[in-house]
């Protein structure tokens, strides 16, 4: 099944209101991948399409399941309910597969009490499956009561949105997706922004992926007037701040960038510096253009890549040799440091950094063939 998605395409008119729905959390059948049997249902048992959910138009990451005997169902929740599809616990996971719904509750005539998550992993507190999805959904300014469920139950009133966001083609989102998002946000405006910001991952723990010996990016971005920005250090409120207020923005291609895109005032100048041997940062350039009108300048220094040894690696955890001098220039080049003389790589600096790396992690980094 795939998802027929168009960014300039409205969704109100496929919101679906399902009176006595049925929602299967965790369905029967087989996994494939990250997807899972799950689902929602008409009373009658026919599934609900437009509950499907999709980390890309043609990649949907909940499966058709069969309809449950009556004596499965565990509870029946009262009042209208909108469906919030997976709440994932991975931040990048949650900013574009969790939200994508939610610009359903600017429609003050639906009525919407409670938003309903399949949890993404089976906790014995379901509850615990909501904490990375509610600090921005509170974030979001939206009082109705969350939660989730372990097992199938039955709603009252179900109000099923289309997916307005995801990853690939749905990272544009769609109209009423983007006017929810920059406006609940309250995005940053040009005029008053002030700011000029490197956002690093030279503190993030060892397995997430970054660009080796990033002090020598901090140190010249530093001397230029930037902020070394470290996310995981500030509160979600303090991320936001910093991103409205981004005159200019460097970051390499990593999640952080989804958050900034939904707040950044429009037309601010940003930098991606890439980090992984993919085309991942295409999703950062059509979001930022389609969110805030910007047309990031794309830096592709990449001379080497290690990871753990596998027959599938996995790029969030690629660890990047970059060719300073050539990142250097083309910053200069495109307006965003004055000065262009950053050094080479020192490599016996390099070779102790990935010892280190190995040491904590448990396992060697090897270079990874391309």
């Amino acid at each position: 099944m795939s998802l027929s998605f168009d960014p300039k395409t409205p969704l109100t008119s496929g919101i679906e209101i399902i009176e006595n729905a049925v929602i299967v959390p965790w369905g029967d059948g087989k996994s494939k991948g990250f997807a899972r049997p799950a689902g929602v249902f008409y009373p009658d048992g026919t599934p609900c399409d437009a509950a499907v959910c999709y980390r890309s138009a043609d990649r949907a990451t909940t499966l058709s399941t069969p309809f449950p005997d009556e004596e499965d169902i565990s509870e029946t929740i009262s009042g209208t309910v909108l469906f919030g599809g997976i709440a994932y616990g991975h931040f990048g996971h949650a900013l574009c597969e969790s939200l994508g719904r939610l610009w359903a509750l600017d429609d003050p005539d639906l009525g919407i009490e409670k938003i309903y998550f399949h949890p993404k992993q089976r906790k014995t507190w379901v509850k615990n499956s909501l904490s990375s999805v509610r600090p921005m959904i509170e974030t979001l300014g939206v009082k109705e009561g969350l939660f989730a469920s372990n097992d199938p139950i039955r709603v009252e009133r179900l109000v099923v949105a289309p997916q307005g966001f995801g990853v690939n083609e749905l990272i544009l989102g769609s109209p009423e997706f983007r006017s929810f998002i920059r406006g609940r946000l309250q995005s940053g405006d040009l005029e008053t922004a002030d700011r000029k910001i490197f956002v690093s991952r030279s503190k993030l723990y060892s397995k997430r992926g970054r660009i080796l010996q990033e002090n020598i990016i901090e140190q010249h971005l530093e001397a230029e007037g930037y902020e070394i920005f470290h996310p995981q250090e500030h509160s979600l409120a303090e991320q936001l701040d910093a991103y409205r207020n981004a005159k200019v923005l460097i970051s390499t291609d990593n999640s952080a960038l989804h958050l900034a895109a939904f707040v950044v005032p429009k037309e601010a100048a940003v930098a991606i510096l890439i980090r992984r041997p993919s085309f991942i940062y295409k999703d950062f350039v059509g979001q930022l253009k389609q969110f805030a009108n910007i047309d990031p300048v794309i830096i592709e220094t990449g001379q080497a890549y290690w990871a753990k040894a596998s027959n599938r690696v996995q790029l969030n955890e690629v660890y990047a040799q970059v060719d300073f001098p050539k990142m250097g220039a083309a910053l200069k080049e495109a307006g965003f440091v004055s000065q262009a003389d950053w050094p080479e790589v020192d490599q016996k600096a390099l070779q102790q950094q990935i010892s280190t790396l190995s040491e904590n992690l448990g396992y060697d980094l090897e270079p990874v063939k391309l």
